[in-house]
């Protein structure tokens, strides 16, 4: 199931970790900072630490679009690992 990217979802700061250890093939860039703040395997990750961490690995400067807002930016890359089965919401 596809993760929301609404407002609300956002503001419940869901967390996430890998359902995997295995390194899956990755897109560079956004995806792969993405993939690499949610490790080590077995840790969880709140979205808001998710964010923090990215913008420490300059996530935002791969931005075309500087108003992109940066939670649904993450989401969208979530959304993908977890449709490729490296990710899972914890609830």
């Amino acid at each position: 199931m596809a993760l929301s990217k609404s407002q609300a979802y956002i503001a419940s700061n869901p967390q996430f970790s890998l359902k995997t250890a295995a390194w899956p093939k990755l897109q560079e860039g956004q995806m792969e900072i993405v993939y690499k703040c949610l490790q080590p395997f077995g840790s969880v990750h709140s979205l808001e630490e998710l964010v923090r961490d990215c913008i420490s690995r300059n996530y935002k400067s791969t931005f075309k679009d500087p108003n992109t807002d940066i939670h649904k930016s993450i989401l969208y890359h979530l959304n993908l690992l977890q449709e490729s089965g490296s990710v899972q919401e914890v609830s």
